[in-house]
């Protein structure tokens, strides 16, 4: 993914867009951040799945080293799920404020400018 600077023909003309902007912005960071702690709940539940697997057998609910290491393993497989859930409402979030019209109407109209010499045309696109 290519980020731009909000400078010269992409800089919001209005105070609208600039709170579109940065409204999409706080939503794409929350995004960034939740995918990273997505990445270390797999990592978390990877490693206490292992630790569960490497126990002395039998695996059973006798033995209560495994049933300790198991339970470890099901709280952090259950945080990682509910991580995902997070990402999963903020990724709707995010297509929602991208999506919304004052943001197509001004990407539009701001994609035009910017290839105004390029088109021949000052319409929008």
């Amino acid at each position: 993914m290519m980020h731009l600077s909000p400078r010269g023909d992409f800089a919001p003309r209005h105070a609208c867009e600039a709170q579109e902007f940065e409204r999409y912005r706080g939503k794409l960071l929350r995004v960034e951040r939740l995918r990273s702690k997505v990445e270390a709940a797999k990592r978390a539940a990877s490693d206490s799945l292992a630790r569960a697997n490497e126990a002395p057998g039998p695996h059973d609910t006798e033995n209560t080293i495994f049933v300790a290491l198991f339970d470890a393993h099901c709280r952090d497989r259950e945080t990682l799920f509910e991580t995902m859930r997070e990402l999963d409402e903020a990724c709707c979030e995010l297509r929602a404020v991208a999506g919304s019209p004052q943001s197509v109407n001004a990407a539009s109209w701001r994609a035009t400018v910017h290839l105004k010499g390029n088109i021949g045309s000052n319409e929008r696109i």
